[in-house]
């Protein structure tokens, strides 16, 4: 919960995509442990997402647009065969939207792609009884409009 509080505040693309890595760790675990397998598959699938993602300013294999499409094509195929009711279909959205934000070199555009990620796993989280991915997703929105709140206070100085 903290790695993602602190991804949505940073304002260097590379940081903000490891912070993002460090927390996919942890709800891979967590959703495992809910049984939640819906939710677990795309945050497994980010892990890989996010450690290509971030050699793409150095790597020229890691820039070619590919990877993107791989990883969303990923999560719907594996996502499928964890399909049990409407629910679910939440994650496999809410990942390919990630990695569109993710993708894209714009931090900015990448916390705004995340608002409907984060409500997505908001109500897949209720519905899996996730109280403490309702609290997450609650905090990661609150982050992202403090982050907001922060660069409309920098721009004004």
């Amino acid at each position: 919960m903290a790695a993602l509080f602190c991804t949505y505040q940073q304002i260097v693309r590379k940081r903000l995509i490891a912070t993002k890595l460090i927390a996919d760790v942890f709800w891979v675990i967590h959703y495992f442990l809910l049984g939640g397998t819906a939710g677990m598959i795309p945050n497994f699938i980010g892990i890989f997402r996010e450690i290509v993602f971030i050699k793409r300013e150095s790597k020229q294999w890691a820039d070619k647009v590919i990877w993107p499409i791989l990883f969303i094509l990923c999560s719907w195929i594996i996502g499928t065969y964890t399909f049990r009711n409407i629910f679910d279909i939440l994650p496999i959205a809410a990942s390919t939207f990630v990695t569109i934000s993710l993708w894209n070199k714009n931090p900015r555009l990448t916390k705004l792609i995340t608002i409907p990620v984060s409500t997505a796993f908001l109500v897949y989280d209720f519905r899996v009884g996730s109280f403490i991915g309702m609290v997450n997703e609650s905090f990661c929105i609150c982050s992202i409009i403090i982050s907001f709140i922060k660069e409309y206070i920098r721009r004004g100085k």
